[in-house]
């Protein structure tokens, strides 16, 4: 199917906060594969909290699915091997936010020699504990794939606290991307038994897998394999607005509940999980398998062979853009448009929160001032104000800042969006948010 792409970031209006999403460019497509590089980059940091620690020596060589770094402290993941072969060295790499962090660098030898899994039964399920569930999710590496990246294993581990809602994030309303979706319609069954892995640890009183509305066909298939599974899983169907899948916004929809950015789900007796996460979940407990691949949506306006792909953790850009053939680079996001981030350097790897990898023309942008217009105002979820902070961070009034609750904004770039004047907000807000971390984490010191 021939298509013609119109470039994403020309201005249009957004009305009821809809953004042009370009997901039919994906959406229709069946699951691909892509070559396996020959070179993979395995980063010790791909979550919140601390890095883990590698456990292998550069010369060592690792078979698929082996542990090659082991969590640190009561925040932190494991790291496995995505393929067999020789560790070639352990450096400081890029990350896709830009930032370095030590890597593991492992030479493929094609060979797929791999560790043993071990496999468990629903029956097992029924037995285990869910200090034992936690155990296989913490094992595993598993963390947040919606892009959060907190690790399952302690975002799971809810010792007394009561959960009432327990949400499945389903949603994915970043434009283009259709990872979660094609997810979805493809393993709907492992997901409904991932749920079902979750609920033994969680207990909640409710259980609710969000849908948008442009995908109401998977309504009938969650309802059929949650019969089958076994769960009792209410199906809620959204509008799809942006940004809609925002945790805070999706709680607030669901549940009625408000939760001040920066203060955890849990206070207020609410979890939410991503679908991939709970397809992990699913991996790790019946199948064994640590979490060492994803599907990333590749696509873009240049991109030749645009879809969803199956990639190993690791997978570096440059390996993705030569063997799609893609040339046209001029602007690489990894994760959405909206919020994802910006990538230059080839080295740059699929990490466990990478759900697409956007390839996008580079325009030449004039910022001019503010002309007062409002529509930041109107389109932001939180209601904030969004040139306020742009004002007064050019002022350096971050104190300002603070009291206008710039920790209140999700960073979901609508705000920048609509702006007419292309004034760079979302860039104000992140820069005056960091440096006021500083002088809170100074004051605190003192």
């Amino acid at each position: 199917m021939e298509f013609k792409e119109k470039n994403f970031f020309k201005k249009g209006k957004i009305k009821d906060n809809q953004i042009e999403d370009m997901k039919i460019v994906t959406k229709n497509m069946s699951l691909k594969k892509i070559s396996e590089s020959e070179i993979f980059f395995v980063p010790l940091l791909q979550h919140k909290g601390e890095r883990a620690f590698e456990i292998v020596r550069v010369g060592q060589e690792v078979r698929k699915y082996e542990k090659i770094a082991q969590g640190y402290g009561s925040i932190s993941a494991n790291v496995h091997s995505p393929v067999s072969g020789k560790v070639i060295r352990i450096m400081k790499n890029f990350l896709p936010d830009g930032s370095k962090v030590r890597t593991i660098i492992i030479e493929n030898n094609f060979k797929e020699e791999r560790v043993k899994l071990v496999k468990r039964n629903m029956r097992e399920l029924q037995m285990a504990g869910s200090e034992e569930i936690l155990k296989i999710i913490e094992e595993a590496g598993i963390v947040g794939l919606g892009g959060a990246g907190f690790p399952t294993a302690s975002k799971y581990d809810i010792k007394l606290e009561k959960i009432d809602t327990f949400i499945i994030n389903g949603m994915e309303s970043e434009p283009y991307l259709t990872a979660d979706y094609l997810l979805m319609k493809n393993y709907a069954k492992e997901i409904c038994r991932g749920i079902k892995v979750a609920e033994k640890v969680l207990r909640p009183r409710h259980m609710v897998i969000a849908i948008s509305e442009k995908n109401k066909e998977l309504v009938s298939v969650f309802e059929r394999m949650a019969r089958e599974v076994n769960i009792d899983l209410q199906i809620k169907i959204l509008s799809a607005d942006y940004p809609q899948g925002s945790e805070i916004l999706l709680i607030d929809k669901i549940t009625g509940k408000k939760i001040q950015k920066g203060k955890l789900t849990i206070e207020r007796g609410v979890i939410v999980s991503n679908v991939g996460t709970i397809k992990a979940i699913y991996d790790a407990f019946f199948n064994g398998k640590p979490l060492i691949e994803r599907i990333v949506t590749i696509s873009g306006e240049e991109v030749p062979n645009a879809g969803n792909y199956k990639i190993r953790i690791g997978t570096p850009l440059v390996h993705i853009v030569d063997s799609l053939n893609i040339t046209k680079t001029d602007k690489i996001i990894f994760g959405g448009p909206m919020m994802g981030n910006k990538v230059k350097e080839p080295s740059t790897p699929i990490i466990k929160g990478t759900s697409g990898v956007i390839f996008l023309n580079e325009e030449k942008i004039e910022s001019k001032n503010c002309i007062s217009c409002g529509k930041c105002v109107e389109v932001c979820p939180m209601n904030l104000i969004p040139f306020d902070f742009s004002k007064y961070y050019e002022k350096v009034r971050y104190v300002k800042m603070l009291n206008a609750n710039i920790f209140n904004c999700i960073e979901c770039s609508a705000c920048e969006y609509v702006c007419p004047s292309r004034v760079p907000l979302i860039e104000s807000i992140k820069n005056g948010k960091e440096i006021l971390v500083e002088l809170i984490n100074l004051e605190v010191e003192s």
